[in-house]
């Protein structure tokens, strides 16, 4: 993980129409979060909007979707941009990754290795 955290890599985008006047609007960020920053971004938020609930943020690999009306897109990520600012010090201040987090992430890394070995073996065949 960065010592930035996770943070918005795109602007807002209109993926599709939910209803009139309502979109699935999706940015993309940094990384894929961890579940501790899952957590705290869903439960760990203060001066939450009525009618944007963190619970209504999807996140999903390397992208937040959320519905909106095009008038409050810009409001919504301004304060998604928050919410995952705090989440991200939240995460940081906890000491960033558990042990168990960790030792996922080396064993998904030997992984990847050894695919990758694998591959350049058998890529003259």
């Amino acid at each position: 993980m960065t010592t930035t955290g996770v943070r918005r890599a795109s602007p807002p985008q209109a993926v599709q129409k939910v209803r009139e006047g309502v979109f699935m609007v999706q940015v993309a960020i940094t990384e894929s979060p961890s579940a501790d920053w899952r957590r705290l971004f869903y439960d760990a938020q203060q001066e939450v909007p009525p009618d944007f609930a963190p619970r209504s943020v999807e996140i999903t690999g390397t992208f937040l979707r959320f519905k909106s009306d095009p008038a409050s897109v810009e409001q919504k990520v301004g304060v998604l941009d928050k919410w995952m600012e705090r989440a991200s010090q939240k995460v940081a201040a906890m000491g960033g990754r558990s042990e168990v987090q960790k030792q996922k992430t080396e064993e998904l890394t030997r992984e990847a290795q050894e695919l990758s070995e694998w591959n350049a073996r058998w890529a003259k065949l």
